[in-house]
Order: structure tokens, then C-alpha cells, then sequence
């Protein structure tokens, strides 16, 4: 808006009104589809626009009337409008050519340490890192998806998955067993720990596996199924 105001403030002590707009309306046009486009040669030919269009309708259409400082403010202005209705169309996208992978989150000792784009060996590893005590949490958010690995490594590891972390009745929680509800071990979730039916732990195997298919984007039930609903919510980890 500011370009716009400037371009007719400087181009109506020049030309007519009627001249400053097919100025305006033309250098805004161009600017706008090459910012839109937004690649290399796009850049490239906003730069010729921006100073070979003046000089090409001086030369090349007879007659034609142009103001430099409205072609100028109009070529900004266009450039601005289409980068913006190119980031408002792109909102939400992953970046061309880039795989989206989840985050990883684990804690130590209370304190919070992350890695972006994590391999699958390292989640693994922080997996397998797990012992009841120190480290007692691993998160891999994705978007809306999300999937919460707690306990002890040696013991036993309770995983939480969703597809969508803002949807309660979406969360899951695969099964290592039956699940029987008198018998029950302590286990560390984040900064609690309560005890757990036995039937909804999992092995630093089967948890690894899980995560190796919640990183590729899959999921997988437990050996003896998935837990669902609100009873899931009641064993949820809480976080340092």
C-alpha cells in the first residue's frame, strides 16, 4: 500500500492519472506472477522487468507514456502481493523437495533435548536409552500426529501414539499382553510414576519397531493389540 500511495504521489507530478494507473497496473501484474512463481529465473526476470521495461516502452511501442517512478513503486508493490499470496497458498506444505520427518524430544535428568530430522538410528538409540530413572521420556511429534515412549528399557516401555494429539479419543496405546489390572509394576512416564498393568508394556524391541513405523509415517498395533479410548488418558505421561 505504501508503494501504491508513493507511486501516485511522484507519478502525478509527471504523467496524467490515467498513465500512472496502465503503469501501475502493468508493472504489478508482471512482478506479481514472477513472485508467485518464485524461482531463480523468476528473480532473474523481475530484474529485467524492473529495468528493461521503462526502456523497452520508450523504444519500442511509439507514443507510450511511462513514468519511472510509478513502473518502480508498481514493480515493488507486485512483487510483495505475489510473494504473500504464494506464502498464504504454500501454508501448512512440507518444502518442495524435502521429506517431513518427525521431531525428536527426549529429557534427561529434567532437562529437554531435541533433534529435527532425527535418523532412524537415533531414535533407536534414545529408545534403548530409556531406565526408569534419568530418562524416562521420548516424544516424536509430526504435525498432529505424535508418538510418547516411556519407562526402562530393561523393564518394560509404555507407548503412546495418535494420529491426531488434539483429538483425545484418537490416542492408542499398543499392547505387549492381555491386559490384567491386578498385576501391575511402577513405571516412570516424564515426571511421574504410577503404577501400569503389565499388559500395556512393551519391550525395547517391540517400542523400536513401533517407532521405526511411526517415523516412516506407518502405524502397528501391539503383539496382543492397541488399548483405545478414555482409558488411555488415565495413563498418560506428564511431561518434566
Amino acid at each position: 500500500m505504501i508503494a501504491v500511495g508513493a507511486a501516485f504521489v511522484l507519478g502525478l507530478s509527471q504523467v496524467s492519472l490515467s498513465v500512472v494507473l496502465l503503469n501501475l497496473a502493468i508493472a504489478v501484474a508482471g512482478a506479481g506472477v514472477l513472485a508467485f512463481i518464485g524461482s531463480g529465473r523468476a528473480i532473474a526476470g523481475m530484474v529485467l522487468l524492473f529495468f528493461l521495461g521503462p526502456v523497452l516502452t520508450r523504444f519500442v511501442l511509439d507514443g507510450a507514456q511511462i513514468s519511472v517512478r510509478v513502473w518502480f513503486m508498481g514493480i515493488l508493490a507486485g512483487w510483495v502481493l505475489g510473494a504473500l499470496v504464494r506464502r498464504v497458498q504454500d501454508r501448512g506444505l512440507p518444502a518442495s523437495g524435502v521429506a517431513e520427518w518427525p521431531d525428536l524430544r527426549w529429557w534427561v535428568r529434567g532437562r529437554r533435548f531435541e533433534e529435527r530430522d532425527p535418523t532412524l538410528a537415533q531414535v533407536e538409540a534414545k529408545v534403548r536409552a530409556l531406565d526408569g530413572r534419568d530418562r524416562t521420556l521420548v516424544i516424536m511429534p509430526d504435525g498432529v500426529r505424535e508418538l510418547d515412549i516411556c519407562g526402562d528399557a530393561a523393564t518394560g516401555i509404555i507407548v503412546f501414539r495418535t494420529e491426531d494429539s488434539g483429538d483425545e479419543s484418537r490416542w492408542g496405546v499398543p499392547l505387549g499382553a492381555e491386559v490384567d489390572d491386578d498385576d501391575r509394576t511402577e513405571t516412570a512416564m516424564g515426571n511421574v510414576s504410577a503404577p501400569v498393568a503389565r499388559g500395556l508394556l512393551v519391550d525395547a524391541h517391540q517400542a523400536s519397531s513401533i517407532a521405526r513405523e511411526f517415523h516412516g509415517g506407518r502405524s502397528v498395533a501391539g503383539p496382543a493389540g492397541t488399548l483405545r479410548g478414555q482409558a488411555v488418558m488415565s495413563v498418560q505421561p506428564s511431561l518434566p
